[in-house]
C-alpha cells in the first residue's frame, strides 16, 4: 500500500490468475487510497462478480466518507454503491472478447464521469494467446497509470510481455488464496442470480417491435426467432433506445408464430425497452 501511495496514480487495472487474491487488494486499497475523494471501481469479472451480476461488467462508487477519520478507513468493497451495468452475454470473455471490450468502453465512460480515480478488477483469464490478447487490448482501453500484477510464479509475464508504456508493479500473490473449484465458481453464480431475479415479474413483449441482438457469435435474427427451445431460459439484457441496459430478464416463454416472449425481470417499467441482447448463459446453471 505504500507503493500504492507515492506512485499518486489515477487509475489502477489489477489483472492475475483466478483465486490471487484480486478482491482483497481492492478491498485493501480502498480502505486507503486517498479517502478524501470519490473513487469508482469497475468490476469486469463477468464470472464472479461483486458489482452487479454475473455476466455483466459492472461499477459503482466509493463517496468520500463523513464522520470520524476512522469511518474513512472502513471502506472496502462494502462501501461501493452500485451505479450500472452492461451486459455481455457470458461468464468469461472468452469467444466474446468484441462485445466484452465494447461493455467495458462503455462502464469506464460511466465511471470517469463520477469520480477522477478509478480501480478496475478483472477476470482470472490470462494464459495463452486469448489471455494475452484481452489484457493488451484492455491496457489499450483503460489507458491507466499503474497495473498492479498479481501472481503465484510468473505466470503474467506472457502478459505483461504485451504491456507497453504503463508502470507495472509485481505482486506475489497470498498463499493464505485457497483456490475455488468449478463447483463452487457455479454455485456463486447461483446464489448471486437467485439473489438479483428474487423480486421480479413477468413482462410481455413482441418481437416485432424489438431490436433483437444475440451476443458473443453471430446470430441472425431469423434464427432467433425460428429457435424457440433455444431460446427459454437465456438471460437477456433489456436495453432502452441509447443502448443502455435497464435490467436483466430471463427469458420464460417464447411463441414464434406470435413472436410474443415473457420475460421475468426485477425491472418494473418495462416501457422503455426497445432492445433485448440474447446471452449464450442459461440460468440456472447446473452446479
Amino acid at each position: 500500500m505504500s507503493r500504492l501511495e507515492s506512485a499518486s496514480p489515477r487509475s489502477i487495472l489489477v489483472i492475475g490468475a483466478s483465486d490471487t487474491g484480486k478482491t482483497t487488494l481492492i478491498e485493501q486499497m480502498l480502505d486507503v487510497w486517498n479517502p478524501g475523494e470519490p473513487i469508482a471501481v469497475v468490476d469486469c469479472d463477468v464470472g464472479q462478480s461483486r458489482l452487479g451480476p454475473p455476466t455483466t461488467i459492472g461499477w459503482g462508487v466509493v463517496e468520500p466518507p463523513t464522520g470520524s477519520p476512522a469511518a474513512s478507513r472502513q471502506r472496502g468493497w462494502s462501501g461501493v454503491v452500485m451505479r450500472g451495468f452492461a451486459f455481455t452475454g457470458a461468464v468469461s470473455p472468452e469467444g466474446n472478447v468484441e462485445v466484452f471490450l465494447d461493455a467495458l468502453s462503455h462502464m469506464l465512460l460511466a465511471a470517469r464521469r463520477e469520480a477522477s480515480k478509478l480501480i478496475i478488477d478483472t477476470t482470472g483469464l490470462v494464459t495463452g494467446d486469448i489471455g494475452a490478447l484481452l489484457k493488451s487490448r484492455k491496457v489499450a482501453l483503460v489507458q491507466p497509470d499503474l497495473v498492479l500484477a498479481l501472481q503465484r510464479e510468473r505466470e503474467l509475464e506472457e502478459v505483461l510481455a504485451c504491456v507497453d508504456g504503463v508502470r507495472i508493479e509485481r505482486l506475489m500473490a497470498s498463499s493464505a488464496c485457497t483456490r475455488r473449484s468449478l463447483e463452487d465458481r457455479t454455485t456463486y453464480r447461483n446464489r448471486q442470480l437467485a439473489r438479483y431475479f428474487v423480486n421480479s415479474a413477468r413482462h410481455g413483449f413482441s418481437l416485432r417491435n424489438l431490436r433483437v441482438l444475440g451476443l458473443g457469435p453471430d446470430w441472425p435474427r431469423q434464427e432467433v426467432v425460428r429457435s424457440p427451445a433455444a431460446l427459454i431460459d437465456r438471460m437477456v439484457g433489456l436495453r432502452d433506445a441509447g443502448g443502455k441496459d435497464l435490467a436483466l430478464g430471463l427469458l420464460r416463454e417464447y411463441d414464434p408464430e406470435s413472436q410474443a416472449v415473457t420475460m421475468l425481470t426485477p425491472l418494473k417499467d418495462a416501457s422503455a425497452v426497445t432492445t433485448l441482447a440474447i446471452g449464450s448463459v442459461r440460468w440456472p446453471e447446473d452446479s
